[in-house]
């Protein structure tokens, strides 16, 4: 049979196959590795960290805590009075900090598309300098370090650095969109960071995580890669709603490698790669190695919102530093 000829379903099944093992793999390092050493106290008390997104012009409650995040599209079109009404519910929470991060929604924060797309100004004349931001901190490709209290018994100050960045691959006509082959701009966009964030907003997800909708992955590889080498302790976004919801991931090489796999990016020789650091976690973990460092990441897909008309479906998710 000629190449021309063959049947396109042995080609799926191959990478099918790759994919089930390398699922397998993956399973088996979180088996061997999850029963780490005692937890010990922490010296200092936690930061609560409340997570919201996509909230489209709905105003859910808000539970209580430190920082308050929303990562983007806090409105249905995008209009100066739809961002004004979402800061003026924004700004009064009770939280010492406010972050916000605008989504593809949030268009008046976006000059070049206005520029582009004149309309979706919607005849108004107001422009986002005249926003009344109260005590939202607005971050756009930049980053910002938050200083509280370390405990109620020791008045010494914690700081934590959150970087936001409202971009995600171009998917129809919305506000700060990329072309989803750019591999340089989630590199260029990291750029300005003089110091690794505890945090990074993203309005998009990172592939793989928390980011399917209907049968594929809609999130950004090049994204996963730059969180992998930041390894933030948390990562918060939104934009696909139907994959609302927190997991917490070791950020190590068989984590890597397996993601590389699942993108195609590699192919048989990294899964070999993967059998091998899998093997060698197992020997490090009977043995009580302690892990040089801490690469455990949170994310959070932080969608409030879901069905065909966004109705408010989910909790906003709090999270403990």
């Amino acid at each position: 049979m000629s190449s021309a000829a063959q049947p396109l379903t042995s080609i799926k099944t191959r990478g099918q196959r790759k994919h089930r093992v390398a699922d397998a793999l993956l399973k088996a390092h979180r088996a061997n590795t999850s029963s780490t050493l005692p937890a010990t106290t922490p010296k200092t008390s936690s930061i609560r960290v409340v997570c919201i997104s996509d909230t489209h012009n709905k105003q859910p409650t808000v539970p209580l805590g430190d920082i308050l995040i929303h990562a983007g599209d806090l409105t249905e079109n995008g209009s100066f009075e739809e961002v004004q009404n979402g800061l003026t519910w924004l700004s009064p929470q009770p939280h010492k900090y406010k972050i916000f991060v605008a989504g593809n929604h949030d268009v008046l924060l976006d000059d070049v598309f206005l520029k582009n797309y004149p309309e979706r100004r919607y005849g108004q004349k107001k422009t986002k300098q005249d926003l009344d931001w109260g005590s939202v901190i607005y971050l756009q490709d930049s980053f910002i370090t938050l200083e509280l209290p370390a405990s109620q018994q020791q008045p010494s100050i914690r700081s934590i650095t959150i970087f936001g960045s409202p971009w995600t691959p171009r998917y129809g006509i919305s506000a700060f969109q990329y072309h989803p082959n750019s591999s340089q701009h989630w590199e260029d966009t990291f750029a300005c960071l003089d110091k690794k964030p505890h945090i990074v907003v993203t309005h998009g997800p990172p592939h793989l995580h928390l980011d399917r909708r209907d049968f594929h992955r809609a999130g950004c590889p090049y994204l996963a890669e730059e969180v992998y080498r930041i390894r933030p302790r948390l990562n918060v976004f939104g934009h696909i709603h139907a994959s609302y919801g927190r997991e917490d991931v070791t950020l190590d090489g068989v984590q890597r490698m397996y993601e590389e796999v699942m993108r195609g990016w590699v192919g048989w020789g990294g899964i070999i790669w993967m059998v091998t650091m899998v093997s060698w976690a197992r020997v490090k973990h009977i043995f009580r190695e302690p892990e040089e460092d801490n690469k455990k990441t949170t994310f959070v897909n932080a969608a409030v919102v879901g069905g065909p008309h966004n109705e408010l479906q989910n909790a906003p998710i709090t999270i403990d530093l």
